[in-house]
């Protein structure tokens, strides 16, 4: 899947006036994305795109400690050989 903002994948906005129109092509600009602005004054503003652009998600971080990671209490060891240890049996 394309990134947004690449040629494959435009960020695509619906403004209401050219001054909104100009902004955004000012940021797309800015950040080198590729766009398509669409100037509707009688219908409502859309730039979700260019927003997800702006903003985009965070990854999920887990809580969750595998086996073989770094054991969270500082040790050095990893999870199996250290705090966890008596979890796992053989």
């Amino acid at each position: 899947m394309a990134n947004i903002g690449t040629e494959k994948k435009p960020i695509i906005v619906r403004v209401q006036t050219e001054e909104r129109g100009i902004y955004v092509a000012q940021k797309c600009a800015e950040h080198g994305w590729h766009y398509i602005i669409g100037l509707e004054p009688d219908n409502p503003e859309d730039i979700s795109d260019l927003e997800k652009a702006l903003n985009p998600p965070k990854p999920i971080q887990s809580d969750k400690v595998g086996r073989n990671d770094p054991c969270p209490c500082g040790s050095g060891k990893k999870y199996k050989k250290c705090c966890g240890a008596g979890m796992f049996i053989a």
